[in-house]
């Protein structure tokens, strides 16, 4: 080797030996950096601030969209880079491996990838290598992959200007126990309340039911979800147990003396087994009260179906008096024109004492208990009326709330 050569080559090993040393401390004073703001920083719980929020497989705007989340859905943030925060994979996240590379819950080779979807063209969201245990099952889908929960590494990424600090990790561990015992409370109600629209009415209670119902409305309004099920199923209680009631009365709109009164001790019974002590406290001679008004007989004879759907209302309605269920009557009412004029005919299951008759014929069976109908006889009114049972009658019967 020449003394040219020689120089030239030992002048490259110096420099060699310089540029892997400024690596080296480069490295070195890199590494405490990134290993102190690992180990700084503190997970939390995030709140999605807005809808349609996308999830995402990499710290950046191109990589491939995960999911979309919903405004208020909980995350816990675990890192971040940049201008994402890296999260945990949601619950329910599903990972795959394929399967030649695992052997008795074992991987069998380094650098194996997890792919979020089970073909090789997926979005790759951890590794895993030689020992590393896994449990998961068949794909069905594709048997050639097992469908696994997503690496204890694994990490996804969101957009920091949709994430609020709503809590410390444990803050997440709490909202998803209580939004287990939502669910389990939702079905709850909705099997027992199953089961009593199946029964008849007198054998019908909706005690249980409509409180695990209103549990879900006053003590879980942070899970919007289970509050509008519950509304349903609440409403879909009611709609069933005053149809069964109607059906119910229907069939014994013509009973003597004696049975009527052992039909209202059922209902004041009823009412005060549904929420005891309420109905009592608050009115406890509403019925025999109203005797005393100005009633005429014809009013009277319809106090029966009166009560009966105001002790049915209440059922719904904990401790509501009469003046707030013929308020929400009156929210409901239509308003009718025409003519009355009395209804004598001695039918059973009469659905009123008086028709609305319109121009060439009648249009209504009426009724009421709080306006004297017999004054209005031979005249042409607007009334306000809320509709009630017409046994299969004609026309559509209704109760008159006031003549206008």
């Amino acid at each position: 080797m020449s003394r040219i050569n020689r120089s030239f080559f030992a002048h490259l090993l110096v420099h060699s030996a310089l540029l892997l040393t400024s690596v080296a401390v480069a490295q070195t004073n890199k590494s405490p950096q990134s290993a102190k703001k690992a180990d700084t920083f503190k997970s939390f719980t995030g709140k999605v601030l807005a809808n349609k929020v996308r999830v995402r497989s990499k710290a950046d705007l191109d990589s491939h969209v995960i999911r979309q989340l919903t405004k208020g859905d909980l995350l816990l943030i675990s890192g971040e880079d940049g201008e994402f925060w890296a999260l945990q994979p949601p619950k329910g996240t599903k990972a795959y491996i394929f399967r030649t590379y695992v052997l008795d819950g074992i991987v069998e080779a380094n650098r194996v990838n997890v792919r979020l979807e089970p073909h090789v063209d997926a979005p790759i969201i951890a590794q895993l290598h030689i020992g590393d245990s896994v449990s998961g099952d068949t794909c069905p889908m594709n048997h050639k992959w097992l469908e696994i929960e997503p690496p204890s590494d694994a990490k996804f990424f969101i957009s920091k200007e949709f994430i609020a600090q709503a809590g410390g990790p444990d803050y997440l561990v709490a909202m998803e126990k209580r939004k287990t015992e939502a669910h389990d409370l939702l079905s709850s109600a909705f099997l027992i309340a199953e089961a009593e629209c199946k029964k008849s009415f007198e054998e019908m209670s909706v005690l249980e039911a409509t409180e695990k119902f209103q549990t879900i409305l006053s003590s879980y309004a942070d899970f919007p979800d289970a509050v509008a099920q519950a509304k349903e199923g609440l409403a879909l209680l009611k709609e069933t147990y005053l149809h069964k009631k109607i059906s119910y009365l229907e069939s014994r709109a013509e009973l003597t003396t004696d049975a009527k009164e052992e039909l209202l001790s059922k209902h004041r019974k009823e009412s005060k087994d549904l929420f005891p002590n309420e109905i009592v406290k608050t009115d406890p001679n509403l019925w025999q009260r109203r005797l005393k008004t100005n009633q005429t007989d014809r009013m009277r004879i319809w106090d029966t179906i009166e009560e009966s759907l105001y002790l049915s209302w209440t059922a719904f309605h904990t401790g509501k008096k009469e003046d707030a269920f013929y308020q929400e009557q009156r929210a409901n009412a239509s308003v009718l024109t025409g003519k009355v004029e009395a209804y004598d005919y001695p039918v059973k299951n009469r659905p009123g004492d008086y028709v609305l008759r319109g121009t060439d014929a009648p249009v209504a069976y009426l009724y009421s208990t709080h306006v004297d109908l017999e004054k209005y006889q031979g005249k042409t009114i607007t009334l306000l009326a809320s509709p009630r049972p017409n046994n299969h009658f004609a026309f559509p019967a209704y109760f008159v709330l006031s003549v206008e």
